[in-house]
C-alpha cells in the first residue's frame, strides 16, 4: 500500500489480519498535518467496532457532529441533515484531527506480526515485468535527505496516495475530470473558552460570490473559506487585510479575532477536483479512494468512501494473497463493488455543485433568497430544493443516511474481527470483552466429545443418499441438544471466521440444516455481529408466496450454506442452488462433520465455493 492516510492504512490493517505480509509506505515523518478531512463517518465507527477496537477509538479525543444546518434569515438556523435521527449508536459523525485517527490505527496495525509500516519511504514509480505490475520504487527521506532508488517487490500494488497519485500516472491511467465551481481555503482562527464543548452542527454562512463554514477544534475553529475557482492569485493580490474583512463579514461574531490571520502564508489552498479512474486496476496494481475517484468536499464523504474502497479491496484481496497470486478478476471485482457508490455520490455532488454552487458564486444565492421560499418572487429551482429538505420529513431521513452510513456501506471480513466482538452500548461505549469471549478451543473440545457420546451410532445403515454405512452420525441429538446446539452455533462461526469467510446469512436445506443455521444466528448475534437464518424448502411452494427460501431475503447478500454432516453432498447441492434462484451470493459450503466421502470434491466442483467441515470422521474414531 502506497500511502499512510485513512484508506492505506486500514486496507494495512485488514490484510495483516488475513495474516498476509504488508508494507504501508508513507512519505511524511509522522501523520502531524493541518487541513486533512477530520470526519468519521457512523459506517466507519460501525466498523472499528466489529474490528473490536471500539473502547481505544472513544477514549480518543473527539467531539460529535450531530447536524448539518444552514442559517435562513427570519428562520434562524435549518437543519437539513439530522445525525441523530439515526439508530443509536451509529447516529452522529465523530469529529477528530485525522493525524489522531491514523496514530490510532498504526497501532493497532502494529499489534499483527505480518505489519510494517515504513515511514519517510516516498514511492517514485512501479516495477513493471512485461505488462504486469511486480512491485513499487521507492527512497528515504529520513532526515530530509533522500537516499538512492530502491525496488519493492509485492503481489499487488495499491494506490492509496491521494488525488495527485504519483502511481497512478506511472501506470499510464488518467481519470475523467468533471466541472467544480469552486475552490476552498484553510485557516484557523481562535476559539474562546465560553465557546468550547460538543460540535452542535456545521453551520456555513453563505455570502455574496463565497461562502465560509467552521469546524469546531479544542482551542480553534478550523474555517473554509469558498469562493470561484481560480480565484487564488486574485485573493493574494487583494491582500490579506481584504480577506480579513471577508471573512469578518460573513462572521461578524468572528471579527474581533480576524487578526489571527497574520498573513496570506496562513491560507492552504485546495484545489477542488471530482474525477473518476474509467478501470482502476492494471494487472498487479490496484487504485482506491481519491486516487480512483477524488471527491468533492460536499457532503464530507470523501473519507469515508476511501475506507470503504479499503474494506472491499481487503475482502477480495487477501483470499488470492493466501495463494500468492492476485488475478485480475479479482481487481475487476473490487471496482465492480465500489462503482455502484462511487458514481452515485459524484451525481450528487454534481447537482450540488450545479442547483447550489454555481448560483451561489454567481451571485444568485444567498442566505436571503431561501428566506423567500413561500413568496411570490420567480420560481427558483434552489428555493423548491431548499423546501424539500425542510419541510419533507422522508428527505430529512434518508439524507442523514446517505452522509453518514452512504449508499453501500461495507463490513469488517470475518478474518479481520477478533472471535468475539463485545456489542457497543446503547450510548455506544463498549462492553468488557470478558461480558461475550468464547474459548473457541474448549468449546470444539466439548462438541467433539458430545458427537462422540451421543451422535454416533454404530451398525449397518442406510443413509439418505441411499449408500450403505458401518455406522450412523445422528447429529440431530447433536444440533437439538441443549449444551451442544449453543456449541455447535460457536464452532461453526468460528470455522468460518478461521477460513477468512464473511457472510450475512446462514442456513441449508431444511431439515438438518435448520438448527445449525439458528445456532449461527444466535452466536453471531452473542458476538454483537448480524447474521440471518433461513430455510431451503426442498422444492419451491406452490401456494402461498411460492418461496423456496424461507425466512430473511437472501437477495443481494453473502450466504453460508450450512449442513449437518454430508456424504454426496446432495443435499448442500440443493440448497445453494435455491438460494442462487433467491439473488443470494453463496461464499462457502460448511457443515459440522464430513463423512470424506467424495462430498468436498463434489460440492467444490460444482459450485465454484470453498467447502469446509468442523469435524472430520477421523476425530471421531471412525477411520
Amino acid at each position: 500500500m502506497v500511502g499512510g492516510g485513512p484508506a492505506g492504512m486500514m486496507l494495512g490493517l485488514l490484510l495483516a489480519r488475513a495474516g498476509v505480509h504488508v508494507a504501508v509506505l508513507e512519505k511524511h515523518r509522522d501523520f502531524l498535518r493541518d487541513f486533512r478531512g477530520d470526519t468519521v463517518h457512523a459506517s466507519t465507527i460501525r466498523l472499528i467496532d466489529e474490528l473490536g477496537l471500539g473502547a481505544g477509538f472513544r477514549a480518543l479525543p473527539q467531539s460529535r457532529l450531530s447536524n448539518v444546518a444552514v442559517p435562513v434569515p427570519g428562520s434562524g438556523l435549518v437543519t437539513l441533515a439530522a445525525f441523530d435521527s439515526l439508530k443509536p449508536p451509529y447516529n452522529y459523525v465523530a469529529m477528530m484531527p485525522q493525524w489522531d485517527f491514523l496514530d490510532f490505527l498504526a497501532s493497532a496495525a502494529a499489534a499483527e506480526p505480518t505489519f510494517t509500516l515504513l515511514m519517510e519511504t516516498e514511492a517514485t514509480g512501479l516495477e513493471f515485468d512485461g505488462g504486469r505490475v511486480t512491485g513499487v520504487r521507492f527512497r528515504s527521506t529520513a532526515g530530509g535527505a533522500e537516499g538512492p532508488e530502491q525496488v519493492l517487490h509485492a503481489d499487488v500494488v495499491v494506490a492509496a496516495d491521494g488525488r495527485h497519485s504519483v502511481l497512478r500516472q506511472a501506470a499510464g491511467m488518467r481519470a475523467k475530470e468533471y466541472p467544480v465551481p469552486f475552490d476552498t481555503w484553510w485557516f484557523k482562527i481562535p476559539r474562546r473558552a465560553a465557546e468550547r464543548g460538543e460540535v452542535a452542527g456545521v453551520v456555513p454562512a453563505l455570502g455574496d460570490r463565497d461562502a465560509l463554514i467552521a469546524l469546531n477544534r479544542t482551542d480553534y475553529y478550523q474555517m473554509g473559506y469558498l469562493a470561484p475557482k481560480g480565484s487564488d492569485a486574485k485573493i493574494r493580490e487583494d491582500g490579506v487585510e481584504h480577506f480579513r474583512q471577508r471573512v469578518a463579514a460573513l462572521r461578524p461574531d468572528l471579527a474581533d479575532r480576524v487578526d489571527s490571520i497574520r498573513s496570506l502564508a496562513d491560507l492552504h489552498w485546495l484545489d477542488v477536483r471530482l474525477n473518476r479512474l474509467r478501470r482502476w486496476y492494471v494487472d498487479g496494481f490496484l487504485c482506491i479512494g481519491d486516487a480512483a475517484h477524488a471527491m468533492s468536499p460536499a457532503g464530507g464523504v470523501g473519507i469515508n468512501l476511501a475506507i470503504q474502497d479499503a474494506v472491499a479491496a481487503a475482502e477480495r484481496l487477501a483470499p488470492d494473497l493466501r495463494q500468492g497470486r492476485v488475478r485480475i478478476r479479482t481487481l475487476a471485482s473490487i471496482q465492480r463493488r465500489r462503482r455502484m457508490p462511487t458514481v452515485l455520490v459524484q451525481a450528487v455532488q454534481r447537482v450540488m455543485h450545479r442547483v447550489v454552487f454555481v448560483p451561489l458564486f454567481a451571485g444568485t444565492l444567498s442566505g436571503d433568497m431561501l428566506a423567500r421560499v413561500g413568496d411570490r418572487r420567480p420560481f427558483s429551482i434552489q428555493r423548491l430544493l431548499f423546501f424539500i429538505l425542510r419541510h419533507n420529513p422522508v428527505v430529512k431521513r434518508v439524507l442523514p443516511r446517505v452522509i453518514a452510513i452512504g449508499p453501500r456501506p461495507e463490513h469488517a471480513p470475518g478474518f479481520a474481527r477478533p472471535l468475539t466482538v463485545p456489542p457497543p452500548t446503547k450510548l455506544g461505549a463498549m462492553t468488557s470483552p470478558t461480558d461475550t469471549a468464547v474459548d473457541t478451543a474448549a468449546a470444539r473440545a466439548r462438541l467433539l466429545e458430545l458427537i462422540k457420546e451421543l451422535a454416533v451410532v454404530r451398525g449397518k445403515v442406510i443413509l439418505s443418499s441411499g449408500a450403505e454405512a458401518d455406522y450412523y452420525i445422528d447429529l440431530r441429538r447433536i444440533t437439538l441438544h441443549h449444551e451442544a446446539s449453543k456449541l455447535v452455533g460457536q464452532v461453526m462461526l468460528a470455522l468460518a471466521d478461521d477460513a477468512g469467510i464473511d457472510f450475512e446469512c446462514a442456513g441449508g436445506l431444511t431439515m438438518g440444516a435448520d438448527p445449525v443455521g439458528t445456532a449461527v444466528m444466535h452466536a453471531a448475534a452473542d458476538a454483537g455481529r448480524t447474521v440471518d437464518a433461513f430455510v431451503v424448502r426442498k422444492a419451491q411452494k406452490s401456494y402461498g408466496m411460492g418461496r423456496q427460501v424461507e425466512g430473511p431475503s437472501v437477495e443481494g447478500r453473502k450466504v453460508l450454506v450450512l449442513e449437518d454432516t454430508s456424504t454426496t453432498g446432495g443435499s448442500a447441492l440443493t440448497a445453494v442452488e435455491g438460494v442462487r434462484k433467491a439473488g443470494g451470493n453463496v461464499v462457502a459450503v460448511a457443515v459440522i462433520v464430513d463423512r470424506d466421502t467424495g462430498a468436498k470434491e463434489k460440492i467444490e466442483a460444482e459450485t465454484g465455493v470453498p467447502y469446509l467441515f468442523a469435524f472430520g470422521k477421523d476425530e471421531l474414531g471412525l477411520d
